[in-house]
């Protein structure tokens, strides 16, 4: 399971589970095909390391941005730890402190003034938002944020090139808690 997660993803030539106006709806370990950054906001910011990932751990997080995605910090399951650099560490929550893997879900539709930021422009179904304290598996390309405003935000820290799946083109919730 684990040379498909970090590996390889499921035929292009299978069927997607769905399709939503013309969108694909992506299933668990299914990659998107095309370019894997399509409806990103400034993609060139993302150094992609892998096209298409399957991760899994549980959701620590969960915050909405002003460019319509959303940020999850996902605490990664052990097997999973390696896909983590240095600057994960300054990737905490409040409730759990150690470093996590983030995780963006991306908005269905571009808006102003993020014109360029929605899943309709990557051909792809925006996945439903998990809540904190579910345990999901992401599938999205892994990349790495190289974003300069960073440093800003983190003054003083080497937080240059924290891991992402960005964006999550599936998330499965595969336990709640409780």
């Amino acid at each position: 399971m684990l040379g498909f997660a970090l590996g390889g993803c499921v035929s292009s030539l299978h069927a997607p589970l769905g399709t939503h106006g013309g969108l694909r709806r992506l299933g668990p370990g299914q990659c998107k095909p095309g370019p894997p950054l399509a409806g990103v906001y400034l993609p060139s910011r993302l150094h992609v390391r892998k096209d298409c990932v399957t991760v899994s751990g549980t959701v620590d997080c969960v915050r909405h941005e002003d460019d319509g995605d959303i940020h999850i910090r996902l605490r990664v399951d052990p097997a999973y730890r390696r896909l983590l650099t240095s600057a994960n560490a300054f990737q905490q929550c409040t409730r759990y402190k150690g470093p996590h893997l983030v995780v963006e879900i991306i908005p269905p539709k571009a808006r102003l003034p993020f014109v360029t930021n929605g899943a309709n422009l990557g051909g792809f179904v925006t996945p439903a938002t998990p809540k904190v304290g579910d345990h999901v598996t992401v599938t999205g390309p892994y990349v790495w944020d190289t974003n300069a405003l960073h440093d800003v935000i983190y003054r003083g820290k080497n937080v240059k090139n924290w891991a992402e799946i960005h964006p999550a083109w599936n998330v499965t919730i595969d336990q709640r808690p409780g």
